[in-house]
């Protein structure tokens, strides 16, 4: 059967009571700031100095880049122009080679000519 009534103690004991420790009062310590050792001040120095020389070198690399990227860009407006010059002589070739052109200069010189004594050979 359930009882919300509280357990009796077998034998009339009493409760112990826990005895308590004293606590005596510890003086306040306040942190004085621990200084840093060589080592720490030599990591700290190398670790500087490590970063400067990475932050340069890539400052180096970009700057090298950006005129790497132009010389490139000269060049190829260098490339474009000769393109340009080279598909402009071709065409003057091929007006001064046409058959009309070279007509126009035999009539000019006073040459004649005999297309029947021309033959084309094919291989």
């Amino acid at each position: 059967m359930v009882s919300n009534a509280a357990r009796q103690l077998a034998g009339g004991q009493q409760p112990q009571e826990i005895p308590r420790k004293k606590i005596s009062q510890q003086p306040k310590i306040t942190p004085s700031p621990v200084r840093w050792s060589k080592f720490e001040r030599f990591l700290i120095v190398i670790g500087s100095l490590v970063t400067l020389t990475l932050m340069l070198n890539l400052l180096s690399t970009k700057i090298n880049i950006n005129n790497q990227q132009r010389h490139l860009q000269d060049v190829q407006t260098q490339i474009s122009k000769v393109k340009s010059n080279n598909a402009s002589s071709q065409q003057e070739i091929a007006e001064l080679t046409s058959q009309s052109h070279l007509k126009s200069a035999a009539h000019k010189y006073g040459l004649t000519d005999k297309n029947s004594n021309v033959r084309n050979v094919n291989k």
